[in-house]
């Protein structure tokens, strides 16, 4: 009789939509390709989503002998109760945890958790093959490298380590391509893909898993044999999003022939819809050169320019090298010119970061151009990582607290199990309650800046009368806090509850029922969606809060100026109401060309034309009142790429 053995590879849903348990299915393939595997083991389908309750999830798993199990953050406590209630109804079966989340550091962890039998280090397909081949003969566990295991007739411990080097990865067939995901594809649901082109990275983030020696060297996989036709099997299985696993997706020259390929895909099958990538964290002219491709064939989901931070300290300590900022602006310019969307990351807290040069990083980014998106994430303390290890908490100062982890845009499931992560809120050079200032301030760039609400506001304003953006975002906080009946003073008490709920270990995310989509949404995104729906009240309120920061930088201001402003962002911003018609806007200033000039980096002068100018509109979004659709399409999927903001072009000067 073969050995039954049960792969789990749980993640998210988001809506109907998953991601392929890719990660297991690599394992499964793996070892299926050793004859004494295939004679003596039977896999069965893949567990890939939650069910309403842990017991709903195992309820069909009868007289399962090997439960191995894929870890990481999002999904750690879900396998721990998983594999406890399994060694419940099957005593003798043997638990494995591989993945990311497994700790290296295991002083106790069978002692409390002890329905788990073997813990796996590192790259898993090697590993797995050992315990397998060894189930078959003496069991031994505790001689295969890199497994910690948990020899309870020897009530014992038995730690190795790992194997001197990685898989080389000719050696690993693709589980696509091997049909491991075949009885999958009947499920009716939304298949997305996670794809490798290689493994390994070349850097030594202190906050990430991969600045561990083990996987600095970077492998590849075969180009020919392998990538393009997982390209076909993409494309023909109608996967709509591939998201690319590679840390620096751009870093070889045949990254170039990749795209083209995913391209060409597209043109041929009409899949995959998007591809997402981390690009390589020093962007370059190859990098450009790719997202000028997918970009063309609408395939982009923004291009991310990585930084982490702005401050030259902080960097030293997280160890990490950001390309320079001339090369920076000079980027920017160039994909803004090309109307190419971009994002850049950035870390709250990091070490050695204070509250003062943080808000000067995010000036350096809007003055260097960065206008599209910044995403600004919690530093969460990534079990194996350096920044984890005790003598770098202690030597930084780094205080945490334990909290839900924050997947946006998940679905609102209450009954399902409550995933943990670990965040930083203080440093030595960054208190908790500057932590909460620094979360306030990235939440006003991020809502009212790059997601567009006053980003034309914003850029006029600081560019005609020699502010900083720091300025116009802090003197918005302070007007907020002035003024609580208006919209972005109910709006500061949202995401202050939020950075409590935060700090109660509560999710920080919110719900937004107007939109009919119960799902999880990020606290600026949030707010768009509420100030959307009272546009005209917000941008009504938005002509006293210029008053307020004219009055305290002592300059005047033209209220005919600021209302042609005022109205052209207005107008330039996508809303659920819009029928896809084209508005005429007649403006008396070069407003459009004065805007354009700032975001590309170059010589920006406000004049007043001799004869007031019509400008055109085109408004992106065409179903009236579809809120839901709204919701999904132009703040969910469109926010990297910009979709929350409507072309204009000049038309004729009357």
């Amino acid at each position: 009789m073969k050995v039954n053995i049960q792969l789990v590879q749980v993640n998210s849903s988001y809506g109907n939509q998953y991601f392929i348990p890719y990660s297991v299915g690599l394992l499964q393939t793996y070892v299926n390709k050793f004859e004494k595997i295939k004679e003596n083991f039977n896999f069965l389908k893949l567990i890939y989503k939650q069910e309403v309750s842990i017991e709903e999830s195992i309820k069909d798993i009868e007289n399962v002998d090997i439960v191995a199990q894929s870890c990481y953050v999002w999904n750690w406590q879900f396998n721990l109760s998983f594999a406890q209630l399994i060694k419940e109804k099957n005593p003798n079966a043997l638990i494995i945890l591989g993945g990311p989340q497994v700790p290296d550091k295991i002083d106790g962890f069978f002692k409390k958790y002890p329905f788990v039998d073997i813990l796996c280090h590192g790259e898993g397909e090697v590993v797995f093959y050992e315990i397998l081949k060894e189930h078959l003969h003496k069991q031994n566990y505790g001689a295969i490298e890199g497994v910690s295991y948990n020899n309870i007739k020897q009530d014992k411990v038995i730690s190795t380590p790992r194997q001197p080097a990685p898989i080389e990865l000719e050696t690993i067939p693709s589980p696509y391509l091997e049909g491991t995901f075949d009885e999958l594809l009947k499920d009716d649901v939304i298949w997305q893909a996670s794809w490798e082109t290689n493994r390994g990275c070349p850097y030594r983030c202190t906050f990430c898993v991969w600045g561990a020696e083990y996987f600095n060297k970077i492998r590849k996989f075969p180009l020919e044999e392998r990538l393009l036709s997982e390209i076909e099997w993409f494309s023909s299985n109608k996967i709509e999003l591939v998201f690319g696993c590679d840390a620096n997706f751009g870093m070889f020259k045949r990254d170039i022939e990749i795209a083209e390929a995913l391209v060409s895909a597209k043109d041929k099958y009409g899949y995959p819809h998007k591809f997402r990538v981390c690009n390589a964290k020093n962007s370059n002219e190859r990098v450009y050169q790719i997202s000028e491709i997918l970009n063309s064939a609408g395939m982009s989901k923004g291009t991310s320019l990585s930084a982490q931070s702005m401050n030259s300290d902080v960097l030293d300590i997280i160890k990490r090298k950001n390309i320079g900022i001339d090369k920076f602006k000079d980027l920017m310019s160039k994909f803004n010119k090309s109307s190419i969307s971009t994002y850049t990351e950035i870390i709250l807290p990091l070490p050695g970061e204070t509250y003062q040069s943080f808000l000067s990083g995010l000036e350096l980014l809007l003055q260097s151009g960065q206008h599209n998106q910044i995403h600004i994430y919690n530093c969460t303390i990534l079990s194996n990582s350096e920044m984890a290890s005790d003598k770098y908490m202690k030597e930084h100062g780094i205080e945490t607290i334990e909290t839900p982890v924050f997947r946006a845009h998940v679905d609102n499931l209450s009954s399902h199990v409550k995933e943990k992560e670990t965040i930083a809120v203080g440093t030595k050079t960054m208190s908790r309650d500057e932590w909460k200032k620094s979360q306030e301030y990235s939440w006003a760039i991020q809502t009212f800046h790059t997601l567009g609400l006053l980003q034309c506001v914003a850029i006029v304003c600081t560019n005609r009368y020699n502010l900083s953006y720091t300025d116009f975002y802090v003197s918005l906080l302070q007007y907020a806090d002035k003024n609580p009946l208006t919209i972005m003073g109910a709006e500061i008490r949202e995401i202050r509850n939020s950075i409590n709920d935060l700090l109660d270990s509560k999710t920080h995310g919110q719900l937004v029922p107007q939109y009919q989509l119960d799902i999880i949404w990020p606290p600026e995104e949030a707010s768009l969606l509420r100030i959307l729906e009272k546009k005209e009240i917000f941008y009504n309120e938005v002509v006293a809060f210029i008053e307020y920061l004219a009055k305290k930088y002592n300059y005047s201001i033209e209220k005919d100026f600021i209302e042609e402003l005022i109205n052209l962002q207005k107008e330039i911003m996508v809303h659920y109401s819009d029928t896809g018609q084209c508005v005429d806007l007649k403006l008396n200033y070069n407003l459009v060309d004065f805007i354009a000039n700032v975001k590309n980096g170059t010589p920006a002068k406000l004049i007043r034309f001799e004869q007031p100018g019509t400008f055109k509109i085109t408004k992106s979004w065409k179903n009236p009142d579809d809120k839901e659709q709204f919701a999904r399409q132009i703040v969910w999927y469109g926010r990297k790429g910009g979709k929350y903001l409507n072309d204009i072009e000049e038309g004729h000067n009357s």
